[in-house]
């Protein structure tokens, strides 16, 4: 099984981009391949590293338009995007189908019972 390839991007605090770096590779079968702070890099990058997940720094929670241009050419692309301090998250994917919702609520609604 191939890993789960990541690129962090746009996350201003230093020290947050770091840890996120280390919970990523910390978890079997995820690694980093790597960081950018110009969201202009995003298309080509995402394109030419065979990006899975982009974890991206937002501000008020909203995603940046550029979030909607890479999802146009990468659908099966996941976006976590990691508000202000980090300590809020959103999710956004494209094309969801019933399998995506059912594992998300599956996944995330254990954590929220506890």
């Amino acid at each position: 099984m191939e890993n789960i390839r990541c690129l962090i991007a746009d996350i201003p605090q230093v020290i947050l981009a770091d840890i996120m770096q280390k919970l990523t590779e910390d978890n079997n079968g995820t690694e980093v391949v790597e960081r950018v702070s110009d969201l202009n890099d995003l298309p080509l990058t995402i394109k030419n590293k065979s990006i899975n997940v982009l974890i991206l720094g937002m501000q008020n929670n909203v995603f940046p338009q550029i979030c909607e241009d890479v999802l146009i050419n990468a659908p099966e692309l996941l976006v976590v995007g990691l508000v202000n301090d980090g300590r809020r998250a959103a999710i956004y994917m494209d094309d969801v189908g019933k399998n995506d919702i059912t594992n998300i609520i599956g996944t995330m609604g254990r954590r929220c019972s506890k």
